[in-house]
């Protein structure tokens, strides 16, 4: 399996929605991306490795039965990750 964009990685279904991409550094071992979803209902930032081809893990981790998930990331520290994530986003730099 490739590289899966972060908007994509839906699952579980039940529990995902409203995906909005902070940070993808794109496919490969050392990639990663950074997410504000609602989970359940509620707003949350997610973070997942994004695995691709070159890739010991082509779905990344998390997954659940070779399905891509994400891990939601507590809240004590979700603000902080959300703002390290803006700051490593291309959109965010300045040139």
């Amino acid at each position: 399996m490739s590289y899966i964009e972060p908007e994509m990685v839906l699952s579980p279904k039940e529990l995902v929605s409203n995906i909005r991409v902070l940070f993808d550094s794109g496919e490969g071992k050392k990639g990663w991306s950074a997410v504000e979803l609602e989970w359940c209902g509620e707003p949350r930032i997610g973070l997942r490795w994004n695995g691709g081809t070159s890739s010991d893990s082509p779905t990344g981790h998390p997954q659940s039965r070779g399905v891509p998930t994400w891990f939601i990331v507590p809240d004590e520290i979700a603000k902080d990750v959300k703002n390290a994530a803006l700051k490593l986003s291309p959109k965010k730099r300045k040139k």
